[in-house]
């Protein structure tokens, strides 16, 4: 996975991408009610840190493969209750997501996951040149189809909102018991 750190950062500042984005991180929360949670988060390629600065008096994990982003060098050291996974899962292959969603149940088998999935469609391309956002989806590894199919196999959908401008669905689930 080290090859990750060539991957795109979101920009939250930048132009009419950040309405979008944000948007989804404040879905995200909603979803999850994430405002009345108690609970450790992790945010697993958690870029510009959004949800630290959204949710300002929650306990949250900030770990990035880009280490100017990380504030943990290994996620595999903590101790968290939900894990966040906002458009990171498409810069991994299908067998990556396998492992990492491996990982995180060993670490904690009761985990919630929140999955923000970029649909990479026709409406995705088209925001992208709205966005000036041109590189986007350029990188990625896996299709959302794949993505979708490595996370339903180890999880149970607790709720989901689909559609967030047509390019973006939001998964809340927990972990399957095996």
């Amino acid at each position: 996975m080290k090859e990750l750190k060539q991957f795109p950062t979101t920009d939250y500042n930048k132009g009419p991408q950040k309405y979008y984005f944000l948007s989804i991180a404040k879905n995200i929360v909603e979803i999850a009610n994430l405002e009345n949670s108690e609970k450790t988060i992790l945010d697993f390629g958690c870029g510009n840190k959004i949800f630290s600065k959204i949710l300002t008096k929650k306990k949250i994990l900030n770990y990035d493969v880009k280490p100017e982003f990380s504030e943990v060098s290994n996620f595999e050291n903590l101790k968290f209750d939900i894990v966040i996974f906002n458009h990171v899962l498409m810069y991994m292959t299908p067998s990556e997501i396998e492992e990492i969603l491996n990982k995180i149940q060993k670490i904690n088998p009761e985990c919630e996951l929140i999955l923000g999935l970029s649909r990479q469609n026709f409406l995705s391309k088209i925001g992208m040149f709205l966005t000036f956002n041109f590189d986007a989806h350029k990188k990625t590894k896996s299709s959302y189809k794949e993505q979708l199919e490595k996370f339903e196999k180890k999880t149970i959908l607790i709720k989901n909102k689909l559609k967030i401008f047509g390019i973006t669905d939001i998964f809340y689930s927990k972990f399957k018991n095996d």
